[in-house]
């Protein structure tokens, strides 16, 4: 199997950047990678209940700050033989991540296993929206482990 397309959620965490990173290395020429940044309708339901800001008014505060730093992390991978889009949605991460693959026939997702918000085991080894992914597509997932150096970690 030829990889030819990938999409990538990212949340901006160092496990995500080093998903793109290893993507990108195993990417072909002319292949097609899309970054995806779903921001948690969750999350701004948290920030408007304590009064930061409107829903309208949190929601579009993300969304330019996502749509800011997305294609500046997209330029830091740029090669000229590989495709790099962006995309920021909002809705529930392992949700959009899904329809997404599905809806746009990427024939693999990438994510990273340490995203930011770590409070079990469970987490710890895989993460919440990973987890929920890996359960609920029949896509192929390459869960891509962080590790502080880029030296392959001793087993």
């Amino acid at each position: 199997m030829r990889i030819r397309d990938v999409i990538i959620p990212v949340d901006f965490s160092a496990g995500s950047v080093r998903a793109i990173e290893f993507a990108v290395s195993l990417m072909p020429d002319g292949g097609e990678i899309d970054l995806l940044h779903v921001i948690d309708e969750h999350f701004i339901d948290r920030i408007a209940a304590v009064g930061l800001g409107t829903l309208s008014h949190v929601t579009e505060v993300l969304r330019n700050r996502a749509e800011e730093q997305l294609p500046k992390l997209a330029a830091t991978f740029a090669r000229d033989d590989l495709e790099i889009n962006t995309m920021v949605v909002v809705g529930k991460p392992f949700v959009e991540i899904i329809r997404l693959a599905h809806e746009l026939d990427f024939q693999m997702i990438v994510m990273g296993t340490h995203g930011r918000h770590i409070e079990t085991i469970e987490q710890a080894l895989f993460g919440t929206t990973v987890e929920r992914v890996l359960r609920a597509t029949r896509r192929p997932v390459l869960c891509v482990p962080y590790f502080e150096s880029t030296e392959t970690p001793e087993v």
